[in-house]
């Protein structure tokens, strides 16, 4: 889906200077507030935002003042593969 959204050009210069590539920061925090509200995955939002790794999805959370969604089934399922690894 493509949306257009009109700015001030005095706005558009402002926060262009500071922020650079302004469709990106859209999408990134459009991205972040859909993983916030747990509409979206760690790796679906990995995917949107075209990381290779979780380290990178990490970091951009990190940096992005955000907390990894980490679930009890999440612990369950680490604790899981724990286990497993070290029966090997």
């Amino acid at each position: 889906m493509k949306i257009t959204v009109d700015l001030p050009d005095k706005l558009t210069e402002k926060i262009g200077q500071q922020w650079g590539d302004l469709s990106k920061k859209v999408l990134d925090n459009i991205a972040l507030e859909a993983y916030k509200s747990k509409i979206i995955s760690t790796a679906e939002l990995g995917e949107i935002l075209g990381f290779s790794s979780r380290l990178e999805i990490y970091d951009f959370l990190k940096k992005s003042g955000v907390y990894l969604n980490y679930e009890r089934e999440d612990l369950e399922e680490d604790i899981e593969t724990i286990k497993q690894l070290r029966n090997k």
